[in-house]
């Protein structure tokens, strides 16, 4: 997994479509001025090929993807689908949440593509 906590580190996301919507993402953050502070916490994160959704360390030992510690059935705020890639952001505390970039082509475990799936729109 790939995480996402400054603009300058946008050009490690080597999809091209991926890396223009998190650069424009960055670009809306910062109308927000000083109250958004972008070292605190990854805001974007892409997930790779063989990347565990259980693994609770994966967003700074907070949570995994697909278990929320308040509610294990809540895996996503919200889910969108962007034509070959979607965005599932998921809440880390009552201030933080984090973006992450799913590439459609990915080999993805099952339970992952059925929550994607249920929590896109349609």
């Amino acid at each position: 997994m790939l995480l996402i906590r400054q603009r300058e580190a946008t050009a490690q996301i080597l999809d091209n479509e991926m890396r223009q919507w998190v650069e424009i993402q960055f670009r809306d953050l910062q109308t927000y001025g000083t109250q958004w502070q972008p070292d605190e916490l990854g805001w974007f994160a892409v997930w790779g090929e063989g990347d565990d959704p259980y693994d609770k360390g994966l967003f700074l030992g907070v949570r995994s993807l697909l278990k929320s510690p308040c509610d294990p059935e809540l895996s996503f705020e919200i889910v969108e689908d962007h034509g070959h890639f979607y965005t599932a952001v998921i809440l880390l505390s009552d201030l933080l949440s984090v973006e992450v970039l799913i590439p459609k082509g990915l080999s993805l475990p099952s339970e992952m593509s059925t929550r994607l799936a249920q929590w896109s729109p349609q």
